[in-house]
C-alpha cells in the first residue's frame, strides 16, 4: 500500500511525500500496532519552531507530529488493552498510516481508545487538553484565587477553561485580537487583547495592585515567560506551560528578584515526564488526564468546531504553516484530513 507523510526537508520546507508501505501482522512486536490515520494534528508551537528554523540543534530532514487519530489494523500482543479495529488516539506523526511503539511508561508515546461518542475531528483535541491538563496538577490553587494566563493560542484557551472549570477567577491575556474573541465565545468572561508591554499593568490593575496568585504561560515565548513572573503576586505561583525555544535578551535580574522578594514558586510544566498507568498513591497519571479531557470534550468545555479554525489536505501542509506562523488572526487550529489520502 502506499503511505503519504508530511517531511520537512529545510527551513520554511515541507512537502507530503509518498512511499510504498508492506507489513506483516506476524511480525510485528509485542508492542507495536499499525495503525491507518484518520486525521491528525498540527502542534503550532513544536512543528513551528522546527519549519522555521527557532528551535535550535536539531537537523533536516524532520518527521513531524504526535497527535493523530487512527484504526488498529494489527498489533502485539502486549496491547491486551487494545484490539484490531478499535479507533485510537495516538502519539504518532503526521502520516496516512503509520508503524507505532508503545512502550507506556510517559506521555510520549500514548496510545488509548477513544470514546465512541468523540468525533476524530474533536479527538484531535485530547492531546492539547492533556498539556493544558498539566497546570491543574501543577498548581496549589485555593477558590478565592486569581488565575492570569498569558498566551490564547489553543493550548492557552483550554488551560484557562479548565482554570475556570476549577473555580479560579481567570484573566486572559493576548495581543491577537481573534484569539481573544474565540476566548470569549468559548465562555471565558475577562479577556484582553493587550500588547506584551501592558500585560504587567493590565493584572495588576484588575487585582487592585497585587498581582496574580496563579500566573501561567501557555505561549513559550520568553517575554511572555518574564511578564508572568512580574505580574504574579507576593506568594503566589508560576507555571510554565509553553517550551521556549527562541533566543532572548534581557536583563534578567529584575526576573530573579521578583522571584526572590516576592517569593514565587515557579514551577516546569511539562508533559512528557508524567507517568501513564493508574499508580496506587500516585493522583498524577495520563490515563487518569485522558478520562477527564474526553469528558470536557464531550460536555462541550472544549468545543472542537470553535477552537480549529481549519481542516486541511495533506499537500496543503505549507500553507497552513505559514497561516500559523504569520496569519495568527485567521489561523488557530490546525487538522490535516488523511481519509482520501491513499
Amino acid at each position: 500500500m502506499q503511505r503519504k507523510s508530511i517531511v520537512l526537508t529545510g527551513k520554511a520546507q515541507a512537502e507530503c511525500q509518498c512511499e510504498e508501505f508492506q507489513f506483516d501482522a506476524a511480525e510485528l512486536k509485542a508492542n507495536e500496532a499499525i495503525i491507518k490515520t484518520s486525521m491528525s494534528l498540527i502542534s503550532a508551537g513544536t512543528e513551528l519552531s522546527r519549519v522555521y528554523a527557532i528551535k535550535q540543534g536539531f537537523s533536516y530532514p524532520v518527521y513531524p507530529g504526535y497527535s493523530a487519530i487512527g484504526t488498529i489494523l494489527a498489533k502485539g500482543q502486549d496491547l491486551t488493552h487494545l484490539n484490531v479495529g478499535d479507533r485510537v488516539f495516538y502519539s504518532g506523526p503526521h502520516a496516512s498510516i503509520n508503524r507505532f511503539s508503545h512502550v507506556g511508561t510517559t506521555q510520549g508515546d500514548k496510545i488509548m481508545k477513544i470514546d465512541d461518542r468523540l468525533s476524530d475531528k474533536q479527538a484531535c483535541l485530547i492531546p492539547l487538553g492533556l498539556i493544558a491538563m498539566n497546570v491543574i496538577t501543577a498548581c496549589d490553587g485555593k477558590l478565592t484565587d486569581t488565575a492570569a494566563v498569558y498566551g490564547l493560542g489553543t493550548i492557552g484557551i483550554l488551560t484557562a477553561l479548565l482554570l475556570k472549570q476549577s473555580g479560579f477567577r481567570v484573566l486572559a491575556l493576548d495581543p491577537v485580537a481573534s484569539r481573544c474573541e474565540e476566548a470569549r465565545a468559548l465562555g471565558l468572561e475577562e479577556v484582553f487583547s493587550c500588547s506584551p508591554q501592558e500585560q504587567v499593568e493590565k493584572v495588576k490593575q484588575l487585582t487592585q495592585g497585587r498581582g496574580s496568585d496563579i500566573s501561567v504561560d501557555a505561549s513559550g515565548i520568553s517575554p511572555a515567560v518574564v511578564n508572568a513572573i512580574l505580574g504574579t503576586a507576593k506568594h503566589g505561583q508560576v507555571i510554565l506551560l509553553g517550551s521556549p525555544r527562541a533566543s532572548y535578551s534581557c536583563d534578567i535580574t529584575p526576573v530573579l528578584n521578583a522571584i526572590h522578594m516576592k517569593m514565587l514558586n515557579v514551577k516546569g510544566a511539562f508533559n512528557e515526564l508524567n507517568p501513564f498507568s493508574v499508580t496506587d498513591g500516585l493522583r498524577r497519571n495520563v490515563l487518569r488526564d485522558f478520562e477527564t479531557v474526553e469528558r470536557l470534550i464531550l460536555n462541550d468545555v472544549f468545543d472542537a468546531e470553535k477552537l480549529i479554525s481549519h481542516v486541511i489536505k495533506p499537500d496543503q501542509i505549507m500553507e497552513a504553516y505559514h497561516g500559523l506562523m504569520y496569519k495568527k488572526e485567521d489561523w488557530h487550529c490546525v487538522v490535516i484530513d488523511w481519509k482520501e489520502a491513499d
